[in-house]
């Protein structure tokens, strides 16, 4: 998203915000120095926040750290694996890295919930608290979120007569895009060997690479179900095999290759980014669905803070954390640095609800907002960097070399089991 933070406006959200915290006495948990690590776009609302935090609470003092994304994962396992040197009082993690660390480190990280989280579950959407809870308490606290949606251009489905209201299911993305493709040329999505759609397909189950006993499940109904349809999308023509990387995707989109995409509603932020000249020609629309039991929301994408018990302050540590993702002014403020908060009170915003120039006025975030509800949770296990590199192997395999699915299936589980150990759910 572009960033629109003016001036005025954060004067305004700050100013409120000092309002809403009140002071403490020394040494009760207002009091300290502490140190947040968090990655490029996160900082700027993080630092906007701990000037207010330090501004009701003068013996605080917050750090923001900022640590590339790649860099911050090795900084965390180093220290995760030095018993806690090193490490920052707390970071910004991927929602699907937590499983993985809380499994292998459970006493380094702290349970928030047992320090009052538990009670501020119901704050945030049910899949972003189960996420972060391990052994039935909070671990975290859910922050970016990355609701899925799909993107179009305005300008190719009305030259080949297509509402976006007309696509209500998968089947009609199949039947669709190719009147799109035989009247414009365009496709209905770009991928390589990422399988973003077939985790989007998945996610509207609940499903994942794993079951929620953390049994390998990519040979299940669903599973089959979602690679046979993308697989049908290649053969119809509406799939444009791009090559690998982060700039083929956005040359796609300035370009106006791909006219739809299926993805986190971050997209907004690089379409804009990306192709400033299509202003007015985007648009969103709900995920299609099968009808079988999924549902039209998903996420793709989100993130979320952890304490570390090596900490010195921690109390201090859950306070500011508690304070800024909690607050639905601070929560405004990461929005307009273009992040997409989890907080639900945020759907009722003004700022949420404002249209969206850029997208011919849609109200695109209050859009992503009231689907946050309806997201179904999905286990994601320690295990889940094995089964991505063997899903990705499978869905090139299969999808761009007709490779047999069902076999791939099961090489593909049995490569993992080998990895992990972990019981192959048969059907």
């Amino acid at each position: 998203m572009k960033k629109i933070l003016l001036t005025t406006i954060a004067t305004t959200l700050i100013a409120t915000s000092i309002g809403s915290v009140a002071q403490a006495k020394a040494n009760d948990g207002y009091s300290g120095n502490i140190n947040i690590w968090a990655w490029t776009i996160n900082v700027p609302p993080l630092k906007t926040a701990a000037k207010v935090f330090m501004k009701a609470h003068p013996k605080a003092h917050i750090k923001i750290t900022t640590v590339g994304y790649d860099a911050l994962l090795e900084k965390i396992s180093a220290g995760l694996m030095s018993h806690g040197k090193g490490l920052a009082d707390a970071t910004l993690m991927e929602d699907n890295h937590f499983d993985s660390y809380v499994k292998i480190y459970p006493n380094s990280f702290v349970n928030v919930g047992k320090m009052g989280f538990d009670k501020l579950e119901k704050l945030f959407p049910p899949y972003k608290t189960s996420t972060y809870k391990y052994k039935s308490h909070m671990y975290g606290f859910p922050f970016d979120s990355g609701p899925a949606v799909i993107f179009y251009r305005r300008s190719t489905f009305a030259k080949a007569g297509v509402k976006p209201s007309q696509i209500k299911t998968w089947e009609d993305y199949i039947k669709y895009g190719k009147i799109i493709k035989a009247k414009t040329g365009k496709y209905m999505f770009g991928g390589n060997a990422d399988d973003t759609v077939y985790r989007i397909m998945l996610g509207q189950y609940g499903k994942s690479y794993y079951d929620s006993k953390g049994n390998i499940d990519i040979k299940s109904p669903y599973s089959i179900k979602a690679l046979k349809l993308i697989k049908r999308m290649q053969k119809a023509g509406i799939l444009h095999h791009r090559s690998d990387g982060h700039s083929p995707y956005m040359r796609d989109i300035a370009t106006g290759t791909v006219s739809a995409m299926p993805q986190g509603i971050w997209l907004a932020g690089n379409i804009q980014a990306n192709a400033p000249k299509t202003k007015g020609d985007w648009g969103v629309f709900p995920l299609p669905v099968n009808g079988d039991g999924d549902v039209a929301a998903t996420s793709q994408g989100g993130s979320g803070f952890v304490m570390f018990k090596s900490s010195k302050h921690k109390l201090l540590t859950y306070n500011f954390l508690k304070f800024y993702t909690t607050n639905t002014q601070n929560q405004l403020v990461a929005f307009k640095d273009g992040l997409f908060p989890s907080l639900l009170a945020i759907k009722d915003t003004k700022e949420i609800a404002k249209p969206v120039p850029f997208f011919h006025n849609q109200k695109i975030w209050l859009m992503g907002a009231k689907s946050l509800p309806l997201i179904k949770g999905k286990k994601v296990t320690e295990d889940y960097a094995y089964a991505v590199t063997e899903m990705h192997n499978l869905y090139s395999g299969v999808i761009y070399n007709n490779e047999d699915l069902m076999k791939r299936l099961e090489r593909a589980s049995k490569a993992i089991k080998a990895r992990t150990g972990r019981k192959i759910n048969q059907y």
